[in-house]
């Protein structure tokens, strides 16, 4: 059998963007974890669930989470002699490598409008597949117009006042669908990248967690919190003051963009508290070009501005984008 991590081979993907600016989803996740794949050591490798866990499954949605997972634990027990390389066993690491495989070819095509061929993307005809994605989007500000722009994403320049925030204010976690689960369960269903089962009240037991802003892992939601990326705070001072109770509503329980909410370590998140990208950064520095991605479409979609201080931040993580 060909073995999944010898013969991937993704190479830089073009980022879709939207106005201008580069938008992280899940499809561009799995495509950063599938990249992260081709650089594992061989299965047989001690350290292989290792550079797993780090290179790929730090970046992937649950959806190929969850296979990546599987995967790296079924070829450690092999390797400590935990499980008996059977024909069932070895029908399950090939049906995983297959579903990888199939994944890695989906996003491979992510913004190139090219077919793939064994999982490899295709560069745009005059795109130098070395580019990055900062090379399509650098930022530019304009003193002008009081405004901060990423290549047509627009933030206005605006001093930011709290005063009068509440978070109360914004009615979270509300169950929208009526389906049992309220927003925050929602997500955590969602994230999780091992299959979870969801009892009365919406009791979520058997799933397994990753927090992309520090890399911790452990199978308790008590653990994580759902982060809203922008934080409420930070939204009333940047605008969301003037809106309703129905849009503060749908901002603090917005699922239709995946990465306006996330599940992260809760120490992850009291650290950050209601900061802004000039007072943290996640401690995983290689999601902090994605972050400022995220950030900046969670502004531009809500029309938010951003205080000086914080524009100046994200002109300086773009900058090595």
């Amino acid at each position: 059998m060909t073995t999944l991590w010898k013969t991937l081979a993704v190479t830089t993907v073009t980022v879709v963007a939207l106005s201008g600016c580069s938008v992280v989803d899940r499809d561009l996740r799995d495509a950063k974890a599938c990249e992260g794949l081709s650089l594992v050591g061989p299965a047989t490798s001690e350290t292989f669930e290792d550079e797993v866990r780090e290179l790929a499954l730090s970046h992937a949605s649950a959806r190929l989470g969850r296979d990546l997972y599987e995967l790296a634990n079924l070829r450690t027990k092999l390797n400590q002699g935990t499980v008996v390389p059977s024909p069932g066993v070895m029908r399950q690491i090939e049906q995983l490598n297959t579903a990888i495989l199939v994944r890695c070819s989906e996003v491979g095509q992510v913004g190139t409008g090219q077919p793939t061929d064994s999982g490899s993307t295709t560069p745009e005809e005059g795109t130098d597949s070395s580019e990055t994605p900062s090379q399509e989007g650098d930022p530019q500000t304009s003193g002008d117009d009081g405004g901060f722009s990423t290549e047509g994403v627009n933030l206005r320049i605006e001093p930011e006042d709290q005063s009068g925030y509440d978070r109360d204010l914004f009615d979270h976690w509300i169950d929208a669908d009526g389906d049992g689960c309220d927003t925050r369960r929602a997500a955590l269903i969602e994230e999780s990248i091992t299959p979870v089962q969801v009892g009365a009240g919406c009791d979520i037991t058997g799933g397994t967690w990753v927090s992309i802003y520090d890399g911790f892992t452990s199978t308790n939601p008590s653990d994580f919190d759902v982060d809203h990326v922008v934080p409420l705070s930070e939204a009333w001072a940047s605008g969301a003051s003037t809106w309703d109770d129905n849009m503060r509503r749908d901002f603090a329980n917005d699922l239709s963009f995946s990465d306006t909410l996330i599940v992260v370590s809760a120490s992850s998140n009291r650290s950050k508290s209601d900061g802004d990208p000039a007072r943290w950064m996640p401690p995983n520095a290689t999601f902090h070009c994605d972050y400022i991605a995220v950030w900046l479409q969670i502004k531009s979609q809500w029309d938010l501005s951003a205080d000086e201080a914080e524009a100046r931040a994200i002109e300086s993580v773009l900058a090595g984008c």
